[in-house]
């Protein structure tokens, strides 16, 4: 006789296990890879760029390139977007974290990505977004407007190409997170 075997049944076997934090965070292989193209590409217009009229608008392309390469490795130091645990989701806009508790959350909604190239969004609806939003710093509030028009909630973040979820199974892992608090739907 084992020393496992020796616990009642109940003991040995967690049917119920922690539920495990879910994360979207930006996908380090395509900014490193756009941000490695981007800087050669400004390289080579800088070296083939002269004095000329040409060589001018090739000096402004290399620029652009540059601006676009540092654009994708700040995109590299960013790590999560959103966090969801068994407290509630964070997300970050801009610097700034703005978090929830499932209780105030009113539904989550999910769009899946239809195709490799199409991005997925999750939408935080909240009972009443006034508090959370009214402290938010001005710079913060523009994103959140613009979230707003574009997908109908203040508070979304997208994944797919750019930005990684933690669990490919989305809809489940916010579901068994929010574990009845509030209704995790997908869109159709």
């Amino acid at each position: 006789m084992t020393a496992a075997s020796a616990l009642p049944r109940q003991e040995r076997f967690d049917l119920d296990p922690e539920p495990v934090p879910f994360t979207i965070r930006a996908s380090q292989k395509v900014h490193g890879g756009l941000a490695l193209g981007a800087a050669l590409v400004a390289v080579g217009f800088a070296a083939s760029a002269s004095t000329s009229p040409t060589g001018v608008l090739r000096w402004i392309a290399a620029g652009a390139f540059a601006v676009l390469a540092l654009v994708c490795a700040r995109a590299l130091t960013v790590g999560d977007m959103l966090v969801a645990d068994e407290v509630g989701i964070r997300l970050r806009i801009g610097h700034d974290w703005i978090g929830t508790r499932w209780e105030d959350i009113d539904q989550v909604t999910v769009l899946k990505r239809r195709h490799p190239l199409d991005d997925g969004r999750i939408a935080v609806h909240l009972h009443d977004p006034g508090p959370i939003l009214g402290a938010m710093p001005s710079s913060t509030r523009k994103t959140t407007d613009a979230n707003r028009r574009l997908t109908g909630s203040s508070l979304a973040v997208p994944f797919g190409l750019t930005a990684r979820p933690s669990n490919g199974e989305v809809v489940q892992a916010l579901h068994m997170l929010a574990d009845a608090r509030c209704p995790v739907r997908e869109q159709l």
